[in-house]
């Protein structure tokens, strides 16, 4: 697992113009794919999710109960497309 935090400083060890693909692969109708992996760029807008990327925000959700795994958590998905 890696936090928000771990990935910035992960990230700044490359130049500010590096591109970010991420792995996607791509389903065939209502079955899961087992082909090769597709690589995207994410758009990145300022929504919980995009093309390529989900942001699952559990920390103020009222249905998670704290002795839950997401309960205080949020988590940042690369390779999820909504």
């Amino acid at each position: 697992m890696t936090t928000i935090k771990e990935l910035k400083e992960w990230l700044n060890r490359f130049p500010d113009e590096t591109i970010i693909e991420v792995g996607i692969q791509e389903r065939a109708g209502n079955f899961e794919a087992y082909g090769a992996v597709k690589f995207e760029s994410p758009k990145l807008e300022d929504n919980d999710c995009g093309e390529g990327w989900e942001f699952i925000d559990f920390r103020a959700n009222q249905f998670v109960k704290e002795n839950e795994t997401h309960f205080n958590k949020s988590y940042l998905r690369l390779g999820e497309s909504c």
